[in-house]
This record gives structure tokens, C-alpha cells and sequence, in this order.
């Protein structure tokens, strides 16, 4: 495998645009993109900052061999990608759950106020709140608002149970 192709595959495994490397590293996309396309290679100090930005060593991504070490064992380019993919999944879905949450506190809030609103524009007055959530669009909103929660959670859960109690391998920080 080229050094291109190892870059690519690193960078993505990372969760990396080419865009974003190239940032961290004081580079443009275009320099990332030659690199990855064998067109040019990055010098001795940007290979560096690369291994450095993306936890890897510099043998691993010139594809020289290493011995295997028993904690590396599972850094394999496929895995990280399939792990960093199922961590992407359940913050997805927790975030959207969340999101659904406060949506439904705002709708239950907004009860509320349709209360007082009534109140104030046809001089009555319901004694709860919720006999509005039965009115007009507020069923259908609801019914909108749980079922993005529910798919959140299980948004969450598949990522949850894809990771099966894995953790991506953490970057080493060089002094």
C-alpha cells in the first residue's frame, strides 16, 4: 500500500477532512490531496506534524513494518474506521434525543401560554393546560417531537451496541 493510500485511510480512521488535516498541520487541502495522490509528499517536519495530529507513528504510515505490540492490536485501519463510525452514531443519537427533549418541554411550556393567550383573546379559561395539547396541530407535534426521541435513542443505542465497550486508541502526547 502507497504512503497516499495509508494517509487517506489514517486521516478518514481520524474522522479528518482534508481540509481540517491540512489545518492542523499549516498545509492547504491541495497539499493534503497531492499527498494522498502520490503527486507530492510532505517533508520531514510535516510528516511529524501529521503522525503527531493523527496518533500514529511515522513507520505506520511510511507502511514500514512495526512488531506488534499486545495494546495495538486493535488500531487496524478497518477497525478504527467501523469504531470512529459507531462513536459518530451514538452522538448522533444522544444529541438528537436530546434536542427531542427540550423540544418537548418548550411544547409543554407552550401550553402554557396558549392558556393564557385564550384567556386573554376569547375570555375563557381552561382550568389544565394540557386540555390543549388535544386541540388543533399540538397531537400531531407531539406525536413528531416522541418519535425523535425515540429515534435518537435508538440512534444511540445501535452506536452503543456497535461499539461493543471499545474505545478509539488514544493519541500518544509527545513532549
Amino acid at each position: 500500500m502507497t504512503f497516499g493510500r495509508r494517509l487517506q485511510q489514517v486521516r478518514k480512521a481520524a474522522g479528518l477532512s482534508q481540509e481540517q488535516l491540512g489545518e492542523l498541520v499549516g498545509m492547504s487541502r491541495q497539499a493534503v490531496s497531492k499527498w494522498e495522490t502520490e503527486q507530492a509528499a510532505p517533508d520531514i517536519d510535516t510528516l511529524a506534524l501529521l503522525c503527531g495530529v493523527l496518533g500514529v507513528s511515522a513507520d505506520e504510515l511510511l507502511g514500514r513494518d512495526v512488531p506488534a505490540r499486545p495494546e495495538d492490536q486493535e488500531t487496524d485501519l478497518a477497525g478504527c474506521v467501523r469504531l470512529n463510525a459507531a462513536k459518530r452514531c451514538f452522538t448522533a443519537g444522544w444529541i438528537t434525543a436530546l434536542v427531542g427533549v427540550v423540544l418537548l418541554v418548550l411544547e409543554l411550556f407552550s401550553l402554557i401560554v396558549i392558556q393564557f393567550v385564550n384567556a386573554e383573546i376569547h375570555h375563557s379559561w381552561r382550568t389544565e393546560a394540557m386540555e390543549y395539547a388535544r386541540e388543533g396541530p399540538m397531537p400531531m407535534i407531539f406525536g413528531i417531537t416522541i418519535a425523535v426521541i425515540a429515534a435518537g435513542a435508538v440512534l444511540a443505542a445501535g452506536g452503543l451496541f456497535s461499539m461493543n465497550g471499545k474505545r478509539l486508541p488514544q493519541k500518544s502526547k509527545a513532549a
